[in-house]
């Protein structure tokens, strides 16, 4: 029976939010008419236009409350609105900061791991080739070693230049569609 009771009570909370006007026009004409009842079984009794002002003056501060009320209804929706728009900013904000953490990290580890053992080897290759520099053949080979860390090294900066530009065009549609 509770949960009947809660699904109902969604239910018609979910029905005033979505549909605030048409919940305030039929307590307004609810009004009315309990009015028009009252002042129709009156009717026997001489009325000035003073009596018919104050017959239904509260009509009027109805409308005026169901006004204010919609506004209400609406600052509540844009302010929800707002609030989801600032959630998936920060949570975009966040997956950026792992997003740039992980790729920092890789660009360490490849600098660290790659870099540094290309660097001896090219060290060596100099010193290999100021040594044998009239030997040809080996300085052919010395060449396909130059080149091929160069493809390396090319390969590393590729990798970094990638998952920052990846980083930089996820970052801007999201961006864009949480600020329309």
């Amino acid at each position: 029976m509770q949960i009947f009771k809660n699904k109902l009570f969604e239910k018609i909370k979910t029905f005033v939010n979505k549909y605030p006007l048409i919940i305030a026009a039929v307590i307004i004409y609810a009004y009315y008419l309990l009015t028009s009842v009252n002042f129709f079984e009156n009717h026997n009794t001489k009325k000035g236009f003073l009596d018919y002002v104050l017959q239904f003056d509260s009509l009027f501060f109805m409308w005026l409350a169901t006004a204010a009320y919609v506004q209400i209804q609406k600052l509540r929706t844009d302010k929800h609105s707002n609030t989801m728009r600032n959630f998936q900013l920060e949570k975009q904000l966040e997956f950026q900061q792992i997003h740039t953490k992980v790729v920092n990290e890789i660009s360490a580890l490849l600098q660290d791991n790659v870099n540094n053992p290309l660097a001896v080897i090219s060290i060596t290759t100099k010193e290999i080739r100021r040594k044998f520099e009239s030997d040809t053949e080996i300085i052919r080979w010395l060449d396909r070693i130059d080149s091929s860390m160069q493809r390396i090294h090319n390969t590393i900066r590729d990798i970094q230049l990638y998952e920052t530009q990846k980083l930089l065009e996820e970052s801007n549609p999201n961006l864009s569609k949480t600020e329309k």
